[in-house]
């Protein structure tokens, strides 16, 4: 009914080396992570693509909503605080994390390709402090399963206030408003890229070394959006390229 499928999954990534844990960082987060919810979630249960079961972390809100939190604890989803992903670290187990989160999820667009990173970059110090190493994960498609409406940043701002969660207004399928589960028929296209190594471990790495892993990885991020984009996205979005944003 939603149309949304999968129709191919590509890239230097689905040839590492399966007996490693990974750290997948995805993007886009979308405007309600549509995909890592209904539809990756089913490769991490499957232990797709590295022959090992891996977790996705989430908002620790979502685990309270009825049906959905039970949606994703069973299909290993795990809370994005740090106890949880040192407890999935420390066990050798892989994960993903989305490092943009919320404000990311609030500036999404449906003609605009984003990728959020937060100023201390806690994602690249816990991989340092373990040793994980990185692999970027693309899904093209997931910020245009829904279309923004303009203008309605203020019912977004009510909302949070009164929910604590952070919901952009959008139309979904048939033009329907906050049709979360009634996605826009849209062909998902994921790219798995090739793993940014980030040395031995480190309990305190310095900024230095923090910064160098990082443009490393963000390399890496933009040579996978590149060499996809025009194949993978609408082609005004594909012609937009990929926006950066730091803090």
């Amino acid at each position: 009914l939603a149309g949304v499928h999968v129709r191919s999954s590509a890239g230097p990534g689905l040839d590492a080396d399966p007996s490693r844990p990974y750290m997948y960082v995805w993007h886009p987060h979308g405007f309600v992570s549509y995909c890592a919810t209904m539809v990756v979630a089913r490769m991490a249960v499957n232990a797709q693509p590295h022959g090992r079961e891996w977790y996705a972390a989430c908002a620790p809100i979502l685990f309270k909503l009825p049906l959905l939190g039970e949606i994703i604890t069973v299909t290993n989803g795990r809370s994005v605080d740090r106890n949880s992903l040192e407890v999935l670290l420390k066990a050798e187990k892989s994960f993903a994390l989305q490092p943009g989160g919320i404000k990311e999820q609030a500036a999404t667009r449906q003609d605009q390709e984003q990728a959020f990173f937060p100023p201390k970059l806690g994602f690249i110090r816990l991989a340092i402090k373990y040793g994980r190493p990185l692999m970027p994960l693309y899904v093209f498609g997931e910020n245009q399963l829904y279309n923004r409406v303009g203008g309605m940043e203020w019912l977004s701002a009510i909302i949070k206030r009164l929910t604590g969660m952070t919901l952009p207004i959008v139309t979904a399928k048939w033009g329907l408003p906050q049709a979360g589960l009634l996605p826009i028929a849209t062909d998902i296209h994921l790219r798995w890229g090739n793993v940014v190594e980030v040395g031995a471990p480190d309990d305190a790495p310095s900024d230095e070394r923090v910064a160098e892993v990082f443009d490393r990885y963000l390399a890496e991020l933009q040579r996978v959006f590149d060499e996809n984009a025009r194949d993978c996205l609408p082609p005004q979005v594909a012609a937009r390229g990929l926006r950066i944003v730091r803090g």
